[in-house]
């Protein structure tokens, strides 16, 4: 998933909390190495435009919104980069410097020329230039692989894929440990020197990932649940940033129980605003960035990003401008250790005794769920943001294939339950909108756990293929 693959995901029950599986997101504001413009593209090798949530900042890094450092002029800053939740601060300059050494600009087959030899890697090829992970299980929804197959090859046959253009892309991402221990310990040496060892628990156990791909390859707009940081090495890539809350509204995001959770629906290249109409008035991204060597972004958790490499993803030229490497690390993140509680008390559910009221619990625990967010209007929230964003692209609904449950009043005791678990959460909620500054966008973040919630319930009580159905239902 990008410089960003899927590294991380949720589960209570049937949805997964394993931070470090695939990830990425954006983060805060700049320092004196930020150039300061009025627009909202930025480019590793051209002037720098900076959207206006950029501000300059006279201190350290806060840890809730996009950030952008030009590797041209980090390397004469002084600034450090802290990591959310830790004491962690690496030096922008250092971290910079040595990655701009590491890899010659000139080929990327040098870099896979330090892999030992018989090292076998398996790569992804696809006719589609984007590719996003996938995980096929019996308790999620059901679904068609993907088209992308994975070939195992070594790295100097990998070097010659990424130089061919055979009409095939190509994208391949690995901890640098797996494949190629000596390498990190000869040129990647100075990563463990960017922290001390109170700061491994955050970080992804793994260390380092290298990322790479064919001109015009990248991964499908998705959100991660970890922080993440792209350190570009070799060619270009562009990042489109979006916001929680844009995201949550416009993006149409497949549902927490598909194996494609987490991802945008919408094809970027060919939207059918037919089936994603809320794309139509989706605004710009928050960031929209090329890499270049050198140049370094940070993601923070839960923010959404759409990852190209090469100058195909930015010019109508028709221009093979060469593969594209990065390095990322990934780290722990506030808001998904708070979620992970928010599951913990939010999520249990008898289903025993609710056998004839499972609709009337569902409504009743999200309208208390919402209403606590202080979001009016709950059905017309639910039916935009769960059942139209996320649901109906890929459902077809038969009037006819309901639940047939009548519409039992709860008892009081059963009102008083379902609201006690709800009203459990909310110290949760209100710690993610309070930690996350108003730019950092703390209610989407919360509104996103939300919908997490609401489908994690549903699922609990009638399967995850029946997810969207009980909520329509709900709402009759």
């Amino acid at each position: 998933m990008g410089p960003t693959e899927d590294n991380d995901q949720f589960t209570e029950g049937q949805t997964v909390i394993h931070p470090f599986a695939q990830s990425g997101v954006p983060s805060t504001r700049p320092p004196c190495c930020m150039r300061q413009l009025s627009g909202g593209f930025v480019s590793g090798s051209g002037p720098k435009q900076l959207p206006p949530l950029f501000s300059r900042s006279s201190g350290g890094l806060d840890d809730s919104r996009p950030f952008f450092f030009d590797g041209k002029v980090a390397v004469a800053s002084r600034h450090s980069l802290r990591i959310e939740g830790t004491a962690m601060a690496w030096s922008v300059p250092q971290l910079v410097r040595r990655g701009r050494s590491v890899i010659p600009e000139s080929s990327i087959s040098d870099l896979l020329e330090l892999f030992p030899i018989d090292t076998c890697l398996n790569v992804k090829r696809g006719a589609s230039r984007f590719f996003m992970y996938e995980e096929h299980a019996p308790n999620k929804m059901k679904d068609a692989a993907g088209t992308a197959t994975t070939i195992a090859v070594t790295p100097s046959e990998f070097g010659a894929l990424l130089a061919e253009c055979d009409g095939s892309h190509y994208y391949w991402t690995a901890p640098m440990a797996s494949v190629a221990p000596d390498l990190l310990r000869e040129r990647f040496d100075w990563y463990s020197d960017l922290h001390d060892e109170s700061d491994r628990p955050l970080l992804d156990p793994r260390g380092p990932s290298l990322w790479m791909g064919t001109s015009g390859s990248g991964t499908q707009c998705h959100y991660d649940v970890a922080n993440n940081i792209i350190l570009q090495l070799h060619g270009t890539k562009r990042v489109r940033c979006y916001s929680p809350s844009l995201g949550l509204r416009h993006l149409h995001v497949f549902p927490d129980a598909h194996p494609r959770a987490r991802k945008s629906q919408v094809d970027f290249d060919d939207v059918d605003f037919g089936r994603f109409p809320h794309f139509e008035d989706c605004p710009a991204p928050s960031l929209d960035v090329v890499l270049g060597p050198g140049d370094m972004l940070k993601i923070p958790a839960f923010w959404f990003h759409h990852v190209e490499n090469g100058k195909l993803s930015y010019s109508n030229e028709n221009v093979i401008d060469g593969p594209s490497a990065s390095l990322n690390s990934f780290s722990l993140s506030k808001p998904m250790l708070v979620a992970q509680q928010i599951f913990k008390q939010g999520g249990r559910l008898g289903r025993g005794e609710l056998e004839d009221r499972i609709i009337s619990v569902l409504r009743a625990r999200g309208v208390r769920l919402l209403e606590n967010l202080n979001i009016n209007n709950q059905d017309e929230w639910i039916e935009r943001n769960l059942l139209e964003a996320r649901f109906k692209p890929i459902e077809n609904f038969d009037e006819r294939d309901t639940f047939q449950e009548n519409k039992v009043e709860l008892t009081k005791r059963q009102m008083d339950d379902a609201e006690a678990c709800v009203d459990g959460t909310m110290p949760y909620f209100e710690q993610i909108i309070t930690e996350q500054d108003e730019s950092g966008d703390g209610v989407g973040i919360a509104q996103l756990v939300a919908l997490h919630l609401m489908e994690l319930w549903a699922v609990k009580l009638v399967g995850a293929g029946a997810v969207g159905r009980a909520w329509r239902e709900a709402l009759v």
